[in-house]
């Protein structure tokens, strides 16, 4: 009994040690009363502030106060300029006319209106020769043709149009053919479209010309030269766009942002070889060329309603630090401690994996209230505890632990809930049996009661899928008619495509007397998936079905299922982007392997939404193909949408007060909150609220 003596006694001193302790933590949180960071503590260690790849969390939270986008969102989620100051669209028509008399006549008629329709805008006329170019405002594709049917028919000039296209810059090498050409007198006009068209407006018998041009280009195959015949033709047309940098905009560094920056970026992201694979989301710019310092002019080869959505998901890199860099891989030391151009620049690492800011004093839009701002670990929860009653932090990325507390000490701190940014869904693999039937897809929905397996942890919410576009956007406004939990029905549903239940096995067997039995595969490094993939089987199986959860390395479920579309089922994340354009995951020829279409789906009414919603500008209409496009992918199911996933941060009751920018200049004031937008619109505008207690330092433990 010596050693229970031993303790009793021994309780006392304990007590008194850890007094001390905490003493001694509590005393080492004095600093000068100058010192106003706002501090933040963390669970894990801040990582790579890498724009160009998914973060969440803290490390996303700090990415966007040191990066500012090229365009933002509003409070009602509207697209509106930021770095990108305005953008403006032209429709350039060149006219051939018969002679130069004949162009004198058409210019005089344009000026005084008689060959426009009411909505044509002229910016600019210019006479070369007997060619005319005029500049328009706007994009729209049936200008061209309407322009020039109002013409005299006397005035056009009757050329026959060859078109030379080359999968290279074309300039050089057709030069090269004129100074060698014996036919080049009947090319009477030359006209480059971008950076790899000539077009050639020619008179008389071209069989010879045509015969040069094909002997010509045939020695330089590599360049898979396309020679077309494009027949009588007295105009041709192109649509461009330039984009207006703010001047004021300047790199942590103190170099300015320019257009040179633009074009690095652009260029760098979009290639074959980028990290981020953006070129698909620039398929109607056809080609891209500084004017100046700060404007960007762009050819374009189509106009979608929604082309300035593709400019905001282009992060902005500094050519100046990343330029000389042949690799993208070499721009990773960089994303560590990233020179950047937003709000706040970095002013070290900390040993225990957080950050520390300070505000960037030449920030354009306005420089932030609050100047400082740490990023600490703190791992025990009584120093947590000590220092948020002293008022020492002031928000909180919470554990098992505090939230714990939280549950039994309501009021002395509140709870944000950031928007569910990401969807977890089953991706079915619609080229495999049984899952090309709409019916077993929606009777595997119909199987799943999501909403009981949905659970909340300290750092997360989950909830119940409402769309496929990003929370609040205004042409998304009812919730999607996804399938509900119906077992009955479900169980029919099977029946009816040969799937019957064996009661004796409690197993269902397919048509040909087999146990219906299919694979779920998921990364395995993802404790969340995993409980939401267990779940899903348990509920299957239900119902009768068997399902192998199949835990995975991500690379090689990269590599050896999603790549090859080797598998039956894959439980996936993505990131609900702010776009509508969604052709990258739901059209048909994104269907083959490597494709963003990872389910296969091809459904001609599914494309064809997804073209409207391209080019769809009324606000009233666009609600209404986006609702179409929601149904049509509902009653398809070729994904089970298992629910969404948002951030939850825990703030010192009075703590903070927004303190942010209004569109005339001056800072309005208000409280904690999100709003449809977001953290990210509000995240910049934090401020402790004056009166409360200096940050101090927080001893590790």
């Amino acid at each position: 009994m010596f050693w229970l003596r031993a303790l009793f006694f021994a309780a006392p001193l304990a007590v008194i040690f850890g007094a001390v302790l905490l003493f001694r933590q509590v005393s080492r949180l004095e600093l000068p009363d100058k010192v106003e960071a706002m501090t933040c503590v963390i669970r894990q260690p801040v990582g790579s502030l890498n724009p160009l790849f998914p973060l969440d969390g803290t490390t996303r939270e700090v990415k966007d106060l040191i990066f500012e986008p090229l365009l933002l969102r509003d409070d009602d989620l509207n697209l509106k300029p930021n770095i990108i100051n305005s953008w403006q669209l032209k429709t350039v028509v060149t006219v051939r006319c018969e002679s130069e008399e004949a162009a004198g006549d058409s210019e005089a008629k344009i000026d005084s209106g008689e060959y426009l329709d009411g909505d044509m805008t002229v910016l600019e006329v210019e006479r070369m020769g007997s060619a005319l170019r005029v500049v328009f405002e706007g994009h729209d594709s049936t200008l061209p043709q309407r322009f020039v049917e109002g013409f005299d028919s006397d005035n056009l000039g009757n050329y026959l149009l060859v078109r030379v296209s080359l999968k290279n810059s074309i300039q050089n090498s057709f030069e090269t053919f004129l100074r060698r050409s014996v036919e080049k007198t009947q090319i009477q006009m030359l006209e480059y479209e971008g950076d790899q068209v000539a077009n050639l407006f020619v008179k008389g018998d071209i069989d010879l010309l045509l015969r040069e041009l094909q002997l010509y280009y045939e020695s330089n195959l590599i360049l898979e030269p396309l020679i077309e015949e494009m027949g009588t033709q007295s105009h041709t047309s192109f649509r461009e766009a330039y984009i207006d940098l703010r001047e004021d905009v300047k790199w942590h560094d103190g170099h300015s942002l320019s257009a040179a920056d633009l074009l690095f970026s652009y260029e760098a992201l979009t290639g074959p070889n980028s990290p981020l694979q953006l070129g698909s989301s620039f398929w109607f710019v056809e080609a891209i060329e500084k004017v100046s310092e700060f404007q960007l002019r762009l050819i374009c080869q189509d106009s979608p309603a929604m082309m300035m959505e593709s400019w905001e998901k282009l992060p902005v890199l500094p050519v100046h630090l990343l330029g000389g860099l042949v690799d993208t891989q070499e721009w990773m030391p960089y994303f560590e401690n990233p020179v950047g151009n937003g709000p706040y620049r970095i002013v070290t690492r900390r040993e225990d994996g957080g950050i520390e800011l300070v505000a960037n004093e030449e920030f354009f839009r306005a420089v932030p209230e609050q100047k400082s701002i740490v990023y600490r670990r703190v791992d025990s929860l009584e120093s947590k505890l000590l220092a948020l009653r002293s008022g020492k932090i002031d928000t909180i990325e919470p554990d098992q632990r505090f939230q714990g507390w939280v549950d039994r000490n309501p009021g002395e701190v509140r709870q944000m809930r950031c928007l569910p940014r990401f969807q977890h869904f089953v991706a079915w693999n619609m080229e495999e049996v049984p899952f090309g039937k709409s019916e077993m897809r929606t009777a595997l929905a119909r199987s799943a009661d999501l909403e009981s397996i949905l659970q909340d942890s300290a750092t997360e919410f989950q909830s119940v899928t409402q769309s496929l576009f990003f929370p609040g956007m205004p042409y998304s406004s009812k919730p999607m008619p996804l399938p509900l939990y119906n077992p009955k029905s479900a169980e029919q549903l099977m029946e009816k495509c040969g799937y019957q239940f064996d009661s004796k096995r409690e197993i269902r067997l397919d048509p040909e007397g087999n146990p219906f039995i299919f694979t779920l595969s998921v990364n395995e490094a993802s404790a969340g998936q995993v409980r939401l993939a267990t779940a899903l089987a348990e509920q299957w199986s239900a119902v009768g079905v068997t399902v192998q959860v199949e835990l995975l390395p991500w690379a090689e479920l990269l590599s050896e299922r999603l790549a090859t579309r080797d598998f039956d089922a894959v439980l996936l994340s993505w990131e609900v982007p702010l776009e509508r354009d969604r052709y990258a995951t739901w059209f048909s020829e994104g269907g083959g392997s490597g494709g963003g279409n990872l389910w296969g789906l091809r459904n001609q009414v599914v494309d064809e939404l997804l073209r409207k919603l391209r080019y769809t500008e009324d606000p009233e209409d666009l609600k209404s193909v986006a609702a179409e496009l929601e149904a049509e992918i509902a009653a398809l199911q070729p994904c089970l949408f298992v629910c969404d996933t948002g951030r939850k941060i825990w703030y010192r009751e009075g703590a903070i007060e927004v303190v942010r920018p209004n569109s005339d200049g001056g800072m309005s004031i208000s409280s904690m909150g999100i709003g449809k937008a977001g953290i990210e619109r509000v995240r910049p505008w934090w401020v402790r609220q004056s009166g409360v207690e200096m940050i101090p330092e927080i001893e590790i433990k």
